[in-house]
């Protein structure tokens, strides 16, 4: 049985939903990054010392700026798992539209 509301309730509750999704990779991100000397501690080490080297360079040697809402959390994360995310880029916008898509289809 259908539950009618107002558009500014489905609004509302559509943008929760992506927001969440949005939380959750995230979520599985950090888990990721924190999990990973326990699952691969053979390549952490060096990992480490990658992620802090460029981030030493980005303090120290240049100034940087960030571009869409994008922090020295997230860059940390980008340089830590660089052959990841070349191999397999994370694109926010294909992110998004896939979003729309599966809370379209769930009703």
């Amino acid at each position: 049985m259908k539950t009618p509301f107002g558009r500014d309730q489905y609004e509302t509750w559509y943008q929760i939903e992506k927001n969440i999704r949005i939380f959750d990779r995230t979520f599985n991100r950090v888990e990721k990054f924190n999990g990973r000397k326990f699952s691969d501690p053979d390549n952490h080490e060096r990992r480490e010392r990658r992620m802090m080297g460029l981030k030493n360079e980005r303090w120290v040697e240049n100034y940087t700026y960030f571009f869409n809402g994008m922090t020295e959390e997230e860059q940390q994360y980008r340089d830590y798992f660089e052959t990841d995310v070349e191999e397999d880029p994370e694109n926010d916008i294909c992110e998004g539209i896939m979003d729309r898509e599966i809370i379209a289809e769930e009703g």
